[in-house]
């Protein structure tokens, strides 16, 4: 007998048939490229089992940016902490 995968309406995973997801990826806002195109952050939003909906971070090691691109980040980061806190029961 299988269990029905139920996700969020907003999940974006393909849980290729899993019976009881882990986790769930969300949106995810677009790549800042660093300096020169040599870095990169990437900023989205997932599920993790202890803390429910999170902002994830992900970015090259030590990216280097300019004042623009690093504003860009934290703007993208503030946009996915207020998604994450609106969606936080979904």
């Amino acid at each position: 007998m299988s269990v029905i995968v139920t996700c969020p309406n907003w999940c974006t995973t393909n849980h290729l048939g899993d019976d009881e997801p882990i986790e769930h990826d969300g949106p995810s806002w677009p790549t800042v490229e660093g300096v020169s195109g040599k870095s990169w952050a990437n900023v989205g939003i997932c599920t993790d089992r202890a803390h429910g909906v999170v902002v994830w971070l992900d970015a090259d090691y030590g990216p280097n940016l300019t004042p623009q691109q690093a504003r860009e980040v934290g703007l993208y980061l503030l946009e996915a902490a207020t998604w994450a806190e609106d969606h936080g029961n979904d």
